[in-house]
């Protein structure tokens, strides 16, 4: 089978579905599967038929209603103050960056070369800092362990490109020395 970029596929070990990003040879493929960009051999893939849009068709269709929505004509709610002050969001997120741990977590991540990881690493960063700013998580402790700290000092860059967040070390006791803690204003 043939590859273009465009064209959709999912992992043979996988319910993940992704799409051609390119095509650097007939044997490989360079994939994004949820934000994950990987190289892939083309037996590892199969090809989604343009026609298997039918839950995505559904999505849609259920919105059709949307233009009678805005003709109805909607009462004013109010909101009413409990006295509780509200919390915005839960206590913290743990992100483990270990890549046994990023590949058990995203499986479309388990064909990644070594020399790759560093860049996977990075983009579940960028994908949990977002997921943290959406949930409005108060903090995210990013496990990155203890090694020639590479991956400690990328981190480190990456996190310094987010307004209003502060980091410092994780809990010791808790992390040994191998995670910063980052906090969201």
């Amino acid at each position: 089978m043939e590859y273009s970029p465009g064209d959709r596929i999912r992992l043979m070990d996988s319910v993940e579905d992704g799409r051609v990003v390119a095509v650097p040879d007939s044997s490989t493929l360079v994939i994004d599967v949820d934000g994950i960009t990987m190289r892939v051999s083309v037996t590892e893939v199969v090809p989604v038929p343009a026609g298997d849009l039918s839950e995505e068709r559904h999505l849609y269709d259920a919105n059709s209603q949307a233009p009678g929505f805005k003709e109805r004509q909607h009462s004013a709610v109010r909101a009413v103050r409990s006295g509780k002050k509200s919390v915005r969001g839960a206590g913290a997120m743990e992100v483990d960056l270990h890549m046994d741990a990023v590949r058990r977590k995203y499986p479309a991540a388990r064909n990644i070369p070594d020399e790759d990881a560093l860049y996977v690493q990075l983009e579940v960063v960028d994908k949990s800092m977002a997921e943290a700013f959406r949930k409005g998580v108060r903090s995210v402790v990013f496990i990155h362990g203890n090694g020639r700290g590479v991956l400690r000092s990328e981190l480190i860059r990456k996190l310094k490109e987010y307004p209003g967040v502060t980091f410092g070390e994780a809990s010791l006791l808790r992390y040994g020395s191998g995670a910063l803690e980052v906090f969201i204003k």
